[in-house]
Parts: structure tokens; sequence; C-alpha cells
């Protein structure tokens, strides 16, 4: 029978693992691609997909057992919700951010592990993941007790406020700042659809001088709300 015969089917086992990963962005989907992933849900920060969403990426993807990596905390219980939904077994990596899901893809080898040294693999590489956002107050509020003014841009590193100014340089200058304490032996700046290279390789460059030693790449992820997502390791 030819592929399409079923449309509405479960995509039949080609083999024994597939993965599934939530992503906003062309560069971060064609990233995860080339890093082997089955299926893209596209969703994020502000438009998290439905439960539904996921099960149908599940669904088609062709493995017995699906991994699916939520990339945001906000999409974690949709994810979990598709468990049984499906006749096939669903095992949620529960990523909380994109540089946490690229660590987690990188560490995993669904050719020779099995399914606990996976699952083993993606929790120490997420443990090793920092990730700092960069984006913008649309309007005034307040985070944590910090007043922050509409127009300015924000900084969070691992959820935590790192600050708030007008200036994206200063707040590239202490979030390198930071970054000092965790001594990163990897860092990677993936600059979202509003950011061009060039300005995106001067956000690289600060952060190279406050750490030398740590090896530098530059992702265009294309994604919106922010600016740039920088992992670091």
């Amino acid at each position: 029978p030819s592929e399409e015969a079923q449309p509405e089917g479960p995509a039949e086992p080609e083999k024994e693992f597939g993965t599934v990963v939530v992503c906003a962005g062309k560069g971060m989907a064609d990233l995860f691609v080339e890093l082997g992933v089955d299926k893209i849900v596209t969703g994020g920060q502000t438009m998290n997909p439905s439960t539904e969403d996921i099960r149908n990426a599940v669904e088609a993807t062709p493995a017995s057992v699906v991994f699916v990596f939520p990339n945001n905390k906000n999409i974690i219980m949709a994810a979990e919700q598709c468990v049984p939904l499906t006749e096939k077994r669903v095992v949620i990596i529960p990523t909380t951010t994109i540089p946490q899901g690229v660590s987690a893809m990188l560490s995993m080898d669904t050719y020779t592990q099995s399914e606990s040294e996976i699952i083993s693999s993606a929790s120490e590489a997420i443990k090793n993941v920092h990730t700092a956002l960069i984006t913008y107050a649309a309007r005034d509020s307040d985070f944590d007790g910090y007043e922050i003014k509409a127009g300015e841009y924000l900084g969070l590193l691992d959820g935590a406020l790192l600050g708030s100014n007008s200036d994206i340089d200063a707040l590239v200058e202490i979030l390198a700042e930071k970054l000092e304490a965790l001594s990163p032996e990897f860092l990677t700046v993936y600059y979202g659809e509003d950011v061009n290279a060039e300005d995106a390789s001067k956000v690289g460059s600060l952060l190279s001088e406050k750490h030398p030693s740590a090896e530098m790449s530059i992702i265009n992820g294309g994604q919106p709300v922010y600016y740039y997502m920088v992992s670091a390791e």
C-alpha cells in the first residue's frame, strides 16, 4: 500500500526511538532537523501549541517510542497530557528552554543507547546548560519587585531577572559579567527574527571579550519574542 493510504493513522514504526521538538523560528527548526529530530511543532513563548498539536506530531513520528522536548515550562503540561492519548510510548524530556533542548538532543544517541540511557544523558545535559534571554518590555511592569519601563530591553538568566536597560549592549555586558561565575566552556548566541547578523556578531564579541577561552557560536535562530537566546555550558 502507498504511504498515503492511511493519512489519519499513526506512522508505522521504522525504528525504536523518535523525537518531537517544540520551537519557533525557521533557523531553530532547521537546526533541530540537522540534529535528527523527526517532527517539529511550532510554538514557544506567547504561542503555546495544544496537546492535540503535540499528539499529531507524535503520531506522525515513525517510531514506537517518541521523546518529546517541550523547550518551555508552559508547554510541559500540554506535552504530558498527550501521553495517554496515543498507543505509542511517549517520554517527556522536561526541557524548559531551546538551548536545553539542543544540548539534550546532542547528548543522546538513539541508535546505540537504551531508553533509560537516553533519559539519563538528556537529564545530565539539561543540568549543564544555562540560558540567558534578551527581550523587550512591551509595557511598564514589575518583575520580582523591580520596575521595568516599556521599551526597555530585559535580560533573564535561568529565569531570574538580570536587569533592564534602554541600551542592549549594556545589558549584554551585565550578562557577560554574570556568566563569569559559571565559567562557560561553550557559548552559543541564537539571534531572533528582528536582529541582523552584524548586531549578533557584536553581541558575540562582547561576550567573547569577557570569556576568551569559551568556544563561541552564533546561529540565526529566527525566533520571535527573544532578540537573543544565549546558551552557556
